[in-house]
């Protein structure tokens, strides 16, 4: 068995590069330390960990302190867990989920930084009334206040309304308000301008409730991904902006953050966002103006920065005068993809394994067409005696070909061709097929969330906690929880349209309060209507659409919602990771952070609309890097490091298809990979 032999002399000299992020802590030396794939970062920082709880963990204790460790992902933030063991010295989670906590208990100061940004929203909102196009008919108008207050009053009637066709719609606006035609000449500008009034209401009246004190928290919950900031709600994005305003306005946080963790350690820093790092620079910076001792450790690896969110390459700008602390031993795959993998970083981190035993596996590199990738997988399935404990792992380069092997192309095909992923096609990858709920869309997090709800109600298993959150339940008694649990029991549909129908049914026939906040939670909407919904999922996938358009985008909607629930469940199961075919696919970005023991890549000149020739460019490229500046270095820079990650996920064979033509760059991918070859089905 390759891989199992730990060469003494490399153990040796990781153990020394463990003692320098030791003598870091012990002299509270702020660090990044960078290793390449397979290296081990995540077992370095547990170690330091370990070390922490060890020489620092009576003093902590006796200080009622604790370390902060911040991770990208709920996956590593069991995996650091795991290796830890029980400890309360070390607070594990990722990074939302620690900020919230850091900042949550400051409510008067969040109040403040709330009412800015109501403030802020505000005056956005009446910038585009005042300039955009759309809205010149409302500019026009002699008394504006009385239209605003016609459609206010007639909220209601308004949104009873909103999913009609043009011409009903507007017939049905008529009778309520008269005299302003001008304004419905087109029905879309009209929703949009409505839209815009009843959001500058909404925020208007959070400020006057505030000012009231009958709003007194903000209320960051990471099951949504979406500002709801008239309710005092904040999304993902707007907690980090909170989070950093919070830190670098008051100082007297700073001092009791500091006080509290005297030792912060950064899982993956490279994909971590630039406000956390400036959040962290300026802990840094004003520990160094009190004399305060603060540890700071970042521990990643730039060549991995595959995330247009994360810092990348920046760390060093951003948060200056760190101790660089690398590690060049493998601790993941053979030698054969070793080599692979340093030659498409070649930079000054080159590899070798800590193993004496890793002349093992194989590596090859061939060339196709689209027509050979069943064949080629089967191929390897029968030569690497695939089945469920010894997996295939596909990663496979476009997400058309993922949700296809995945069972839910034709899903993935109607949120595809909505028109805000048209316009939004570099989001498609986290917001559709992100593992992280937390990066996923709006509207795909929403379907998730019904999803999930819908397969656990069926489930007479599943616990009562896990669909009725504890302030709803916790005051209840057993019947009533009795009566809930047979309500939401009857709540059926075999499509996910027909579910939401019978939801919203209950909920408009129920006079059970409990079981209406349940719902409540569950979609968040403005009014509980099935219409609405419709009205919702126009409003974010279908932004400002033509009047002419609207009842054909409406069965779009439609159609979307009656997508097979098979599909549903196979992308819901996509999400989860639930691996239980003997070949599994991924998106490229999908794999980072795992390990595979065989591992097949298909690649293609085309990677959608993300880039023409993209690989073929980067192989061509790769014999004058240096001459690339600019825009140019940064998309080699990128598809390198993609290739990179992908690649080293391989720990023992590793088999590349490439589904184009490769005679203009072979020399390139040799260059690499060694020899090239054509694939034939071997008989």
């Amino acid at each position: 068995m390759s891989l199992s032999q730990v060469s003494a002399n490399t153990i040796a000299k990781e153990k020394q590069i463990q003692q320098e992020i030791f003598k870091a802590i012990d002299e509270c030396q702020n660090i990044v330390f960078n290793a390449g794939a397979g290296a081990g970062k995540t077992y370095a920082l547990i170690e330091g960990l370990k070390y922490i709880i060890q020489e620092k963990g009576g003093n902590l204790t006796f200080h009622n302190q604790n370390v902060i460790c911040i991770t990208y992902t709920n996956i590593a933030t069991n995996k650091i867990k795991e290796g830890l063991g029980n400890t309360k010295l070390i607070k594990v989670s990722t990074i939302h989920e620690r900020l919230w906590d850091l900042i949550k208990a400051y409510q008067k100061q969040l109040l403040k930084i709330h009412i800015d940004k109501l403030k802020e929203e505000i005056n956005e909102i009446e910038n585009q009334l005042k300039t955009e196009v759309n809205f010149q008919a409302y500019r026009d108008l002699t008394d504006k206040e009385s239209f605003i207050k016609l459609i206010l009053e007639n909220k209601d009637n308004y949104y009873k309304s909103i999913d009609r066709s043009a011409a009903d719609f507007r017939t049905k606006i008529q009778t309520f308000l008269v005299n302003h035609d001008s304004l419905l000449t087109n029905v879309s500008y009209f929703k949009s301008l409505v839209g815009k009034i009843f959001s500058i209401n909404n925020y208007k009246n959070c400020l006057e409730r505030i000012e009231n004190e009958e709003y007194k928290l903000v209320i960051y919950d990471a099951r949504y991904n979406s500002d709801r900031l008239h309710k005092m709600m904040i999304s993902h994005d707007t907690l980090l902006e909170y989070a950093y305003k919070i830190v670098d306005k008051y100082d007297l946080i700073k001092q009791v953050v500091l006080d509290k963790h005297p030792y912060i350690l950064i899982d993956e820093y490279q994909d971590t966002d630039e406000k956390v790092i400036k959040i962290l620079n300026l802990l840094a910076d004003y520990s160094d103006q009190i004399k305060h001792k603060l540890f700071i450790g970042y521990f990643g690896d730039t060549a991995q920065s595959i995330y247009e969110t994360g810092v990348g390459n920046r760390l060093s700008v951003l948060h200056p005068d760190l101790t660089n602390i690398s590690k060049k031993y493998n601790r993941r795959s053979v030698n054969k993809v070793l080599n692979v993998i340093n030659k498409i970083r070649k930079d000054n981190i080159e590899q070798e394994s800590i193993y004496s035993d890793a002349d093992a596996g194989s590596v090859g590199f061939y060339y196709g067409n689209k027509d050979n990738i069943d064949s080629f997988i089967e191929q390897y399935k029968t030569e690497w005696n695939i089945n469920q404990d010894n997996k295939l792992h596909c990663l496979v380069l476009t997400n058309e070909l993922v949700a296809k092997y995945n069972q839910f192309e034709n899903l993935y095909r109607q949120l595809k061709t909505t028109n805000y992923y048209r316009n939004n096609w570099k989001s498609i990858n986290t917001e559709i097929l992100s593992h992280e709920l937390s990066k996923l869309g709006t509207i795909p997090n929403l379907l998730y969330r019904i999803i999930d709800f819908k397969t656990k109600i069926t489930n007479p298993k599943t616990p009562i906690t896990d669909f009725i959150s504890q302030n709803i339940y916790r005051d209840l008694t057993f019947d009533q929880l009795k009566k809930i649990l047979a309500i939401l029991e009857s709540i059926n549909g075999d499509s996910i349209n027909d579910f939401l129908e019978s939801i919203f049914k209950i909920y408009n026939k129920t006079k059970d309060e409990s079981c209406n906040k349940i719902i409540k939670e569950l979609l968040e909407l403005d009014d509980y209507t099935f219409d609405t919904f419709i009205s919702h999922m126009l409003t974010q996938l279908f932004p400002n659409i033509e009047e002419n358009d609207m009842e054909s985008t409406r069965k779009k909607i439609i159609e979307l919602l009656k997508v097979d629930y098979s599909e549903y469940s196979s992308w819901f199961n996509f999400i989860n990771k639930v691996e239980n075919q003997d070949v599994v696919y991924h998106t490229y970005h999908g794999t980072k952070g795992e390990e595979y023991r065989n591992v097949i890549i298909l690649m293609q000149n085309d990677f959608g609309r993300q880039g023409q020739n993209k690989f073929s460019s980067f192989f061509t490229k790769r014999t004058y890097i240096g001459s690339l500046n600019g825009e140019e270095l940064e998309k080699f820079t990128n598809t390198k490091n993609l290739l990179y990650v992908s690649c080293s996920r391989a720990i023992h064979n590793l088999r590349i298809l490439y589904l184009d033509d490769v005679s203009c760059f072979k020399e390139g991918i040799k260059a690499i990979f060694g020899e090239v070859e054509k694939f034939d089905v071997r008989q």
